[in-house]
């Protein structure tokens, strides 16, 4: 009778042991699922694979009905590392308007970027329409901007923006209506339109404007009275005249002098 006790006693406590250890069991398990769960994070960055070359991005951008083509080149080192990286925007001359894209490398920071072994810059390059003009862009190259610094590791108190002939007179326009997103700016052969009111922050704003000598199409005096009102102000803009030269001056970059100088400034 003992023994049959004893034997009855063991089966409870090893039915008990069981089910307490696959409740164990089962709570660790979802225990586990939950930290691999909330260890998630959503990542909406565009994946770019290691390169040893640059890699070049076309898309199109959209806002308020508007639409605007744009491409991106990344540097290799941009692929190789987790950094956030200066970036240029570089607004094109009325020759290059269309849909074409390949047509913003002909010339700029686009096309140098393409050829230089080491480029410390993502380049941003939208296409304006055919037709239309940097002028009236203001809003949607603002958006645009705020897409690409949500989309991929850029450093935002290194945004340098340039552009050439009608390039230039939007970076007059668009530095004059947002100061506060560039850490300086580089005009090529425009036409500025001197404002009427004066922003603190584009008067301090770093500036090295460039002009053909003997430009027949956009005549040097705009910009130098563009220069002379912003020094009037307080302002101390940089200012090179190039002798002899006319009003295709696109070769300035190619000159690395001009993107030490970016570097050499932050917002």
């Amino acid at each position: 009778m003992k023994k049959i006790s004893g034997s009855i006693i063991f089966l409870v406590i090893l039915t008990v042991c069981y089910f307490v250890q696959k409740n164990f069991n089962v709570s660790e398990q979802k225990i586990t699922r939950i930290e691999q769960s909330s260890g998630l994070t959503p990542n909406n960055s565009p994946a770019i694979a290691p390169s040893d070359t640059f890699v070049e991005r076309k898309s199109t951008f959209t806002y308020n009905d508007q639409k605007i083509q744009y491409l991106l080149i990344f540097p290799a080192e941009y692929t190789q590392t987790k950094n956030q990286w200066p970036m240029i925007l570089f607004l094109h001359g009325s020759s290059l308007r269309g849909q074409d894209l390949d047509l913003v490398k002909k010339y700029g920071p686009t096309w140098v970027a393409e050829q230089s072994k080491y480029f410390p810059f993502v380049v941003l390059a939208p296409q304006c329409p055919e037709g239309e003009d940097w002028m009236n862009k203001s809003d949607i190259l603002v958006a645009l901007l705020d897409d690409v610094f949500k989309k991929y590791r850029i450093d935002q108190d290194r945004v340098y923006l340039t552009g050439t002939s009608r390039g230039g007179n939007g970076t007059w326009y668009l530095a004059c209506q947002h100061p506060e997103c560039f850490a300086a700016i580089a005009p090529l052969a425009s036409n500025p339109i001197i404002p009427d009111i004066w922003n603190e922050q584009l008067i301090s704003m770093p500036i090295w404007a460039f002009h053909g000598e003997k430009d027949p199409v956009l005549p040097l005096k705009n910009d130098e009275a563009m220069i002379r009102a912003l020094r009037m102000q307080g302002g101390t803009p940089r200012f090179t005249i190039l002798p002899d030269q006319g009003h295709e001056i696109a070769g300035v970059y190619k000159n690395h002098e001009l993107y030490d100088w970016f570097l050499t400034n932050r917002r």
